[in-house]
């Protein structure tokens, strides 16, 4: 298996995990990115970006993230904090006003990214002529009412986060810049690497790597059983949380231009390791223009109170994941770091991006076969578990 990019001697061990997913899990194309001591030490990809294996993956090769595009927007948001345009603690109608319509008014910018704001669920069916038009778009989700009272629970906010992140973005930025803008202007320019959320239609498509989802079959098979029963209820917030816009729901359609061009903030994001670990890893990098004020930082890595009622997710039907400041944060059945202060990112089917602290650990992976694993997938475990042997050796 040919692997292309920069190992650091002392790292070997870690690109042989990254070729272990090739002989064992049938990765198709990946690429693998870490940061450790805000030193690059591997940056690396191998096999194919397309199913058919004809077109080696390179240097440069992107792929679509999903909910790893997640940790791209609370980037964003982070970056504005630290810049002192709000506080996480303010009432998001103190900006937008059209927001605190519905019982809205008293929702706050930390409950709304802690996906505790009962927004999940948009009543309104989306399509791709809503989500082009901006105008529109925000009045529908400024009108949205709370399918539960905010705070009390936490729901996963699946595909609607990311376009309550750009809209509140378009308010607290001086500027007044949408989130796709943000990210162009002020977070590209000083990151290696490439990560996008909405491309222009001009954009070099030959360079998106094709995504090869799991089967349906798979997927039912590999989540809880409670969960999977709320798919077959039209009615039921789980199916109207992740099943809407309906596009969503056949992984195949971020293969296409027309739904990549647009800004889905919550999981329509297209990148490469090297552009997610260079930006998360740039967040604590004091010497890095993107770095977090210390207070910014230190909000980032707080382990957020438990939700009034508990921690069972409303949309996942189980206790799985925390979410803080619109990151992920470790949880004991999604235990992706010992530290409670590691923050990041997953995607569905097995990109990831994630930060200790603790070890002053950056690491980030994507790919285009589609695991059908919710979490602690067989790649992440491979690439995760060598990475921490390493880091424990060398920090001995």
């Amino acid at each position: 298996m040919k692997i292309s990019g920069q190992i650091n001697k002392h790292y070997t061990e870690i690109a042989d995990a990254f070729r272990k997913n090739f002989e064992t899990e049938g990765e198709i194309g990946a690429s693998l990115c870490v940061y450790h001591e805000h030193e690059k030490v591997i940056d690396i990809w191998g096999g194919y970006k397309d199913i058919e294996k004809a077109k080696e993956w390179d240097e440069n090769t992107v792929v679509p993230i999903f909910s790893t595009t997640k940790a791209i927007a609370a980037s964003c948001v982070a970056i504005c904090h630290s810049r002192g345009f709000y506080d996480y603690k303010d009432n998001v109608s103190e900006y937008w006003q059209e927001f605190g319509m519905g019982g809205k008014k008293e929702i706050t910018i930390e409950q709304l990214l802690q996906h505790r704001a009962g927004l999940s669920a948009i009543d309104k069916k989306l399509d791709t002529k809503i989500i082009k038009d901006r105008s529109l778009l925000e009045k529908v989700i400024a009108e949205q009412k709370p399918h539960w009272h905010p705070g009390d629970y936490q729901g996963y906010h699946v595909w609607n986060i990311g376009w309550y992140i750009s809209s509140l973005l378009l308010r607290i930025d001086p500027k007044k810049r949408t989130l796709k803008e943000f990210l162009e202007q002020e977070v590209l320019p000083e990151i290696d690497g490439e990560i996008r959320i909405g491309v222009k239609h001009d954009y070099d498509w030959t360079g998106i790597a094709t995504l090869k989802p799991f089967s349906k079959v798979k997927g039912i098979v590999s989540m809880p059983l409670k969960f999977v029963l709320e798919f077959f209820k039209p009615w039921s917030l789980t199916y109207k949380s992740m099943l809407n816009p309906s596009f969503v729901s056949n992984h195949s359609n971020f293969n296409k231009p027309e739904i990549l061009q647009l800004e889905i903030g919550a999981g329509g994001g297209i990148g490469n390791a090297r552009g997610l670990a260079s930006l998360i890893d740039s967040l604590t990098n004091e010497n890095h223009p993107l770095c977090l004020s210390k207070q910014t930082a230190e909000y980032l890595m707080k382990y957020p109170d438990e939700p009034l009622k508990g921690w069972s997710d409303l949309v996942f039907k189980q206790d799985a994941f925390r979410f803080h400041a619109g990151f992920m944060k470790p949880s004991e059945k999604h235990n992706f770091s010992d530290s409670s202060k590691a923050f990041g990112g997953f995607g569905a089917g097995g990109s990831f991006v994630l930060h200790d602290p603790d070890k002053k650990l950056t690491i980030a992976y994507t790919m285009n076969k589609m695991s059908s694993e919710m979490m602690n997938m067989n790649r992440e475990l491979n690439i995760r578990n060598a990475v921490n042997k390493i880091i424990s050796n060398t920090t001995a």
